[in-house]
């Protein structure tokens, strides 16, 4: 990503999950072929969950990074509610007997890759890499092209190229250069030790959370809860919906209005309240017998309402911040390589956890798993009351100086431009000669 660009790595997601899905899609019975299907949709929806959210951010403006970026989150969130009405579709329509109840759903997830195979053409590379690559003149392109064509003119765009001038430094080296530098950075300088620590800390709580969890093992949950397989597929595919629904309206209207940091902890509480009540009711009734919905006792019903709350508060909490907060705090130099190993890092997580928790409703009972990730959900409460750094409005590369402040004290720093814009008037001489000086050897080059 660092040494091919954004661009060519998010085509090659694309294409290897297409064929993932394809391979599914025709498989005629073989488990080997299905599961090495798998495997290659896998490595596709992977290279995709590292470079997606590294390139959005790249792409938006600073004002609108946090809604734009969080679109992300939203259509991760669009397809799994999609696919639980899908299941639940094709269970109604199509016979039991018929292979193409799980066929369909393999035909169609190829939908969405394949309309970004089509309008890859059309995306513009990253005006952040390019700069990086010291490509100074197709970064202003780039630039100019995001944003609707206008130039040096014009002094918003004015004020953001000098602002990618003034930070973002040209480097040139090949991938494995990139990769050692990054780790002689670690090892050499604080600040980038910390944003890396910070960053795999996020994933953890995002995956400890519990969301990812309850959401594959959802028809289990709400088979512990006590309600009968007849509801489990309609409830699930409800649920996926209020997930969708929560990020989108985080996505438009509650981002850039409010910040990152107010509502993820507005929605960590929201999971803690629901997380206690499940465990408390699982730990008390432990249902073992189906009951329809007219059985169900006042209890049950209001753990189905946490269900749904708790999806709500992972909606304005963990499930947009993850990726969104990854991308905003890592400056340009290291943002490739740090998000690269953090979803390394959470998809090693999150596979281990999902996995284990079938077993771990056997050997802590029903309501283990949910007191863990209430255990979890308070740490990561009182970790962002301090900690967690408000990214809202403030430019990505000025981020990095958050992290030479105590950990304590990250997360209560003031959000103003003020210091910022008086930095880039008194650098505004300084920064007009650096841009002549790289123009006229991108000129030479040329």
């Amino acid at each position: 990503m660092e040494s091919r660009g954004r661009k060519i790595v998010i085509l090659m997601a694309a294409v290897v999950y297409t064929i993932g899905a394809l391979l599914m899609a025709i498989n005629f019975g073989s488990l080997a072929e299905l599961l090495t299907a798998r495997v290659v949709s896998g490595i596709g929806s992977g290279i995709a969950y590292s470079s997606g959210p590294v390139y959005i951010t790249e792409i938006a403006p600073t004002e609108l990074c946090g809604m734009i970026s969080t679109f992300y989150n939203a259509g991760i969130m669009s397809g799994v509610a999609g696919a639980y009405w899908i299941n639940l579709a094709a269970s109604e329509v199509l016979p039991m007997s018929s292979n193409w109840q799980w066929r369909v759903a393999m035909i169609l997830q190829m939908i969405p890759s394949t309309i970004l195979i089509v309008g890859w053409p059309f995306f513009p590379e990253s005006p952040r890499y390019l700069m990086r690559r010291g490509n100074v003149r197709a970064a202003k392109n780039s630039l100019m092209r995001l944003r609707g064509g206008l130039d040096e003119s014009n002094p918003y765009f004015s004020h953001e190229y000098q602002d990618l001038l003034r930070h973002v430094e040209p480097d040139t080296q090949s991938s494995w250069q990139t990769l050692k530098q990054f780790i002689q950075q670690c090892v050499q300088n604080q600040s980038t030790r910390k944003i890396l620590f910070f960053v795999l800390l996020i994933q953890t709580f995002f995956i400890m959370s519990g969301g990812n969890s309850i959401t594959y093992y959802a028809p289990t949950v709400l088979k512990s809860i006590g309600f009968d397989s007849e509801l489990v597929l309609l409830f699930t595919a409800v649920y996926g919906t209020i997930k969708f629904i929560s990020v989108f309206f985080y996505a438009v209207f509650l981002t850039e209005r409010f910040g990152r940091r107010p509502l993820l902890l507005i929605g960590s509480a929201i999971n803690l309240a629901c997380l206690v009540y499940l465990a408390a009711y699982l730990g008390k009734n432990n249902p073992s017998n189906a009951i329809s919905s007219s059985d169900a006792s006042p209890a049950a019903i209001v753990a189905v309402v946490a269900m749904c709350l708790f999806a709500i508060g992972y909606g304005f909490g963990w499930a947009p911040t993850f990726s969104l907060s990854a991308a905003e705090i890592c400056p340009t130099r290291i943002r490739g390589s740090v998000v690269t190993i953090a979803f390394l890092y959470q998809n090693l997580l999150n596979f281990r956890i999902t996995r284990g928790f079938p077993n771990m409703t056997e050997s802590m009972h029903a309501y283990g798993p949910f007191a863990l990730f209430a255990a979890f959900t308070f740490c990561s409460t009182a970790w962002v009351f301090f900690a967690f750094p408000e990214c809202k409005g403030r430019n990505m590369e000025s981020t990095e100086a958050l992290f030479e402040r105590p950990w304590y004290k990250i997360g209560l720093a003031p959000v103003s431009r003020d210091d910022e814009s008086k930095e880039l008037q008194e650098e505004a001489k300084e920064i007009s000669s650096q841009h002549n000086e790289y123009t006229n050897k991108d000129e030479q080059n040329i």
